[in-house]
């Protein structure tokens, strides 16, 4: 897929989340947080929406949630 408005690379999704891209891909891993699209080269490719339930779960987080209650709430 061609990367469209809007969609950014892991290390961008992270510089606006401040979210390190480790702990992203262990959110998209271990709870299907984000739903990522890939390049024509391999690289994910997130969309505002996934930008968007970044910022909800660390909200989650920030509030005392486990990581695993955040997400449940968050996807």
């Amino acid at each position: 897929m061609e990367a469209t408005a809007g969609y950014v690379r892991i290390g961008e999704l992270s510089r606006r989340t401040g979210v390190s891209p480790e702990l992203l891909r262990a959110w998209e891993q271990r709870y299907g947080l984000l739903e990522p699209t890939r390049s024509e080269g391999g690289f994910r490719l997130y969309s505002p929406h996934d930008e968007q339930r970044v910022a909800v779960m660390r909200s989650h987080l920030e509030r005392g949630l486990s990581a695993a209650e955040a997400a449940q709430l968050t996807i």
